[in-house]
């Protein structure tokens, strides 16, 4: 299978050209689009002051909906913190016309490691949710257990709407969090490719030892608890939930936090790409069973020009399947 990576490529390598080219004193001018998943868009372009300097901006779906989740400091302070420590990378106050968020950088002082972290730009913004949940589930753990024994309980549930028709939502509590996909199949063919994917989530976890500790992984068409007294649910046949249960032992570090967020949040693609990629190694298979069959009866398939019966025997001329004359 394939593991997709969470950085960007397309923006590692612009940026690792406009850096070596600087190098070489021959600064490139730019003003590339990239395109992403999820109806995201990168732009990179110079600064009209000086091509030593870039304007890196994004605009995503799921902007709108990040900013709105229910937080202490808010979307663009966040990612202030997480670029903060990078040198010669500034936000702007003002995003270029069309994006939602711009940041300048300063080529002279890129590094390797800042390149990389600038291309994940995208996840960045979509693990802002994430942090939320994590910093509200430390503050819950520390509550004390009410006194008929049932653990602290919390209302909140993030929703991130980063398809037209497909939303995410977190939902932290006291000893899990949970993440819900909701997803849509167009085709009647997805929604069996896709139960006997994740079907595989589940089958594998209980098969190796050396990953029962992953999360656990719910399939449903119905929503899950955690949405059925806080959304509306749409009854359509193609709707699923995919549900992931997060534990303590999941996020307990930043790099696990880091780790966890970037794989969830490349989930969906990752999940409807080996959809796609079945399908087409199964439409692949039967041309290939149909080119063999077509083979077979051309074998056997009676030349014109020979005679109906043979010149000996007189009798009608018989053959095998695989095309050669019977002998008698």
């Amino acid at each position: 299978m394939l593991h997709l990576q969470p950085h960007n490529l397309l923006i590692q390598k612009t940026l690792g050209e406009a850096v070596h080219a600087l190098s070489n004193g021959t600064p490139l001018t730019l003003d590339r689009i990239i395109s992403d998943f999820d109806y995201t868009t990168f732009h990179v372009t110079n600064s009209p002051q000086d091509k030593s300097i870039l304007l890196l901006s994004i605009r995503t779906k799921a902007w709108q909906s990040v900013q709105q989740c229910k937080g202490s400091t808010g979307l663009v302070p966040y990612l202030q913190t997480k670029y903060a420590d990078i040198g010669g990378v500034a936000v702007l106050q003002q995003s270029v016309t069309g994006y939602d968020f711009t940041m300048q950088v300063q080529l002279s002082q890129l590094s390797a490691d800042s390149i990389t972290r600038l291309s994940l730009l995208k996840i960045m913004v979509l693990s802002y949710p994430f942090q939320l949940a994590f910093d509200e589930f430390a503050q819950l753990s520390t509550l004390p257990v009410s006194e008929e024994g049932t653990a602290p309980v919390s209302n909140t549930l993030h929703t991130v709407q980063y398809r037209d028709e497909e939303n995410l939502f977190i939902k932290p509590a006291s000893d899990r969090i949970t993440v819900i996909f909701e997803t849509v199949f167009q085709d009647e063919t997805d929604k069996v490719f896709g139960k006997v994917f994740l079907q595989e989530f589940v089958d594998a976890r209980k098969r190796n030892r050396s990953i029962q500790s992953a999360p656990q992984v719910l399939f449903s068409h119905e929503p899950p608890l955690e949405l059925q007294n806080q959304i509306a649910h749409r009854p359509e046949a193609s709707r699923r939930f995919v549900t992931f249960v997060l534990f303590p032992r999941h996020f307990q570090t930043p790099d696990l936090q880091f780790h966890s967020v970037a794989q969830l949040t490349l989930f969906r693609n990752y999940f409807h790409y080996h959809i796609k990629c079945s399908k087409a190694y199964m439409h692949s298979r039967m041309r290939y069973r149909v080119d063999s069959f077509i083979k077979v009866l051309n074998r056997a398939k009676v030349d014109e020009e020979e005679d109906s019966k043979d010149s000996n025997t007189q009798q009608p001329t018989r053959r095998t399947i695989t095309g050669r004359k019977m002998v008698y």
